[in-house]
C-alpha cells in the first residue's frame, strides 16, 4: 500500500510539471536565433525605455536572441557599437495562460555562461502576444507614472 501511495504521488508530480501540447509547440516555434527588430510603445510620444535593467530600447533593436527549448537557455547579444555590447545569458519559459487559451506568459532570468542564476530574486514577465514560424512578438507591462505602460519587443526569425 505504501509502495502505491509513492508510486502515484510520483506520477501526479510528473505529470503536474509536464508541458502542454500547445505549449510544447509554442517553445518549439520559439527554438532558433531571432533579431530583435523593432522596439515600439501602446503610447504615443517619444520613449527610449531601459529594457531589463540592461540598456536602453534603442540599444536593443537590431539585437540577436537565441532560444534553445530542450533546456530553456539562450542568451541575447547587443550589437550597437554605440551601446554596452555584449553577449547575456538568459534562462526562458513560455507557459499557456488557462488552458487552449493560446495566450502565454513568457518569463526570463540571467544567468552566467554555466547558466547559474545571477540576479537571485529577479526575473522578467512579459506576455507572448504574437507567434508564427517568422515573427515573435513579446510585451512588457511597466509601471510608468502610475499606470500600466506596454513595451512592445517584435523580433523576426534569423535561423531555426
Amino acid at each position: 500500500m505504501k509502495r502505491l501511495a509513492i508510486l502515484v504521488t510520483m506520477t501526479l508530480l510528473l505529470t503536474s510539471c509536464s508541458l502542454s501540447k500547445q505549449e510544447k509547440t509554442a517553445r518549439k516555434t520559439i527554438d532558433g536565433t531571432w533579431s530583435l527588430t523593432k522596439v515600439t510603445y501602446d503610447s504615443s510620444g517619444t520613449f527610449n525605455a531601459k529594457l531589463f535593467d540592461d540598456t536602453t530600447a534603442s540599444c536593443f533593436e537590431g539585437s540577436q536572441w537565441f532560444f534553445r527549448s530542450n533546456n530553456s537557455t539562450g542568451s541575447y547579444n547587443i550589437i550597437n557599437a554605440n551601446c554596452p555590447t555584449g553577449e547575456r545569458y538568459i534562462r526562458w519559459s513560455a507557459n499557456e495562460i488557462g488552458k487552449d487559451t493560446g495566450n502565454y506568459d513568457f518569463t526570463m532570468k540571467f544567468t552566467d555562461e554555466k547558466k547559474n542564476d545571477v540576479q537571485k530574486n529577479t526575473g522578467y514577465r512579459m506576455t507572448l502576444n504574437y507567434l508564427d514560424d517568422n515573427s515573435m512578438k513579446l510585451v512588457q507591462t511597466v509601471n510608468f507614472e502610475g499606470k500600466p505602460f506596454k513595451i512592445n519587443l517584435n523580433f523576426t526569425r534569423i535561423t531555426q
